[in-house]
């Protein structure tokens, strides 16, 4: 096979001129094949066409008239080869309407419609011309009762004839918009037969096969959405894309096959450069990546070699039959991953302890911005995805869990100025207790933390942690316990916080959520 790409010309060589005067014979390829990616749809039509000896001059018809010109590709059974795309002065290209009467009636609905907008914006001027002249002139107060008479019955009668009118003509409005809605599909999908003429030349009288490749861009004609699915344990979840196919592509898909890209058809195929990774102290003066410390996630996270468990691309493993504008909903197979089943508790920002799954081998799906999360068949939320972070475990939600019970008490506060010095000293000592109503022995993680000093002459000191695990640089505190059924624990931590006497220490109150899934 001999694949030819080339760009529309704008005329034919002269010394083709006496082939160019032939009338092209026409040839409409089927449409056997659409991938529609996330803004556009790539179309292929194939078919067989018989060639003389010589030149050839071939009208393509049944093409989409969405086509766009710079993306055409034509491809030949060996013995021809294409010389050239264009239109001729008696042979002009472009969409012909083949439903005749539907592209009639969509016209006379749109200037119906346009007529109607018109006499809805004339009553609207003319009532607010009425509304705006109810104050009496000057010089009529000697007969102002006649002229309020008058007035009076004009306004009453004259409103009360516009709101009956504009009822009607929105009515009618509303009717038209959707007669033209219906009309608009089926004045496109007979439709359009979009006519190239190709110049192609045979080394012998001969009939090859044709393929004939665009692509046509459109806004959102494939948007996957995730759901994700726990069992009762949490100890498996599947990742179930799916989401609504719209067929944009100007043509009816008559048992076609079907493919669908998760990524958008880009225009730019040039090498990336990779630039160097710099670090500076100017991080909010351009855009960037963020903190250096904050990127990483976690400081002992150690990941695994990625294994793509699911590509981008998906062949829906029947043909499909779509109208243009159709729609239909699509659900891919499901991708099952093990999970870990572990519970989260941050009693400082809620009194309720979460249940969430930790799932290993996550690095070869495409995800998106955000997911639905369901438990035992159940919705428990939307969760957002973040692909920048990594390690080896995703950790998703799946809703509140009632028998494990947490609570956080304040054990001391003491607040006092510290003998023979110039500063002052608050100690704050917290308990945390636990308690597993499971019949089952679980692993739970809670968090909760101290606070972190800004400032040098704010000198934070801990004093005791019941053997958490402290971030420095954040103040967090994890412990993760493993609780028998009945068993209950109780852990305290305590700080104290030395700062002058002559200033006052503000905490600072960030914005927090718990959300899930996040990456460790």
């Amino acid at each position: 096979m001999i694949k030819q790409y080339f760009l529309l010309l704008s005329c034919w060589c002269m010394a083709l001129g006496g082939a160019a005067q032939t009338v092209p014979a026409p040839v409409r390829p089927g449409l056997t094949a659409v991938t529609v990616y996330l803004n556009g749809t790539a179309l292929e039509h194939q078919g067989r066409v018989p060639l003389t000896a010589g030149l050839n001059r071939l009208a393509l018809v049944g093409l989409s008239t969405k086509i766009n010109p710079e993306t055409l590709e034509i491809e030949l059974g060996e013995g021809a080869e294409v010389l050239g795309v264009g239109t001729s002065d008696e042979e002009p290209a472009g969409p012909v309407a083949l439903n005749k009467s539907a592209v009639d009636s969509l016209a006379r609905t749109n200037e119906e419609l346009r007529r109607i907008e018109a006499e809805l914006k004339g009553l609207e001027q003319e009532k607010a011309f009425l509304l705006a002249n109810q104050t009496l002139s000057a010089g009529t107060q000697a007969n102002w009762s006649a002229e309020v008479m008058r007035g009076a019955t004009l306004m009453r009668t004259r409103l009360v004839a516009m709101q009956l009118e504009t009822t009607r003509l929105q009515t009618r409005q509303t009717e038209l918009q959707a007669q033209a809605n219906v009309l608009r599909p089926r004045a496109a999908a007979t439709g359009a037969d979009n006519r190239m003429v190709v110049l192609v030349r045979a080394t012998r009288a001969l009939t090859v096969p044709l393929t004939v490749r665009y692509y046509v861009s459109s806004r959102g004609p494939w948007w996957p959405k995730l759901d994700i699915r726990a069992d009762a344990a949490g100890r498996e979840l599947q990742f179930i894309t799916h989401g609504l196919l719209r067929n944009q592509s100007g043509l009816p898909w008559e048992r076609v096959r079907v493919v669908l890209m998760r990524h958008n058809l880009g225009e730019d195929v040039s090498r990336p450069d990779l630039a160097p990774w710099e670090l500076d102290f100017r991080g909010g003066d351009h855009i960037g990546e963020g903190r250096i410390d904050q990127f990483v996630v976690k400081g002992t996270a150690k990941g695994k070699p990625v294994e793509v468990t699911q590509g981008t691309r998906y062949e829906v493993p029947e043909v499909m039959s779509l109208a243009v504008g159709g729609r239909r909903e699509l659900t891919l197979p499901p991708v099952r991953l093990g999970a870990r089943p572990e519970y989260l508790a941050i009693p400082r920002l809620s009194e309720h302890v979460f249940l969430q799954a930790k799932v290993a081998g996550w690095q070869g799906l495409q995800l998106p911005e955000e997911a639905q999360v369901y438990h035992q068949g159940a919705y428990v939320g939307d969760t957002e995805l973040n692909e920048r972070a990594y390690n080896d475990s995703l950790e998703v939600a799946l809703g509140h869990d009632e028998q494990l019970v947490v609570g956080r008490a304040k054990l001391e506060d003491f607040s006092g100025d510290v003998p023979l010095s110039d500063k002052r000293r608050v100690r704050l000592s917290y308990e945390l207790n636990v308690r597993n109503n499971h019949p089952t022995t679980v692993r739970l993680r809670l968090l909760d933390q101290i606070p972190i000093s800004e400032e040098k002459e704010i000198v934070v000191k801990v004093i005791d942690t019941s053997g958490a695990q402290l971030e420095e640089r954040s103040g967090k505190l994890t412990w993760v316990l493993t609780l028998a059924p009945g068993a209950s624990q109780r852990l305290r931590f305590s700080f104290q916080v030395d700062y002058p006497k002559d200033k006052k220490v503000e905490i600072i109150k960030h914005e927090t959520r718990v959300s899930s899934p996040k990456f460790r």
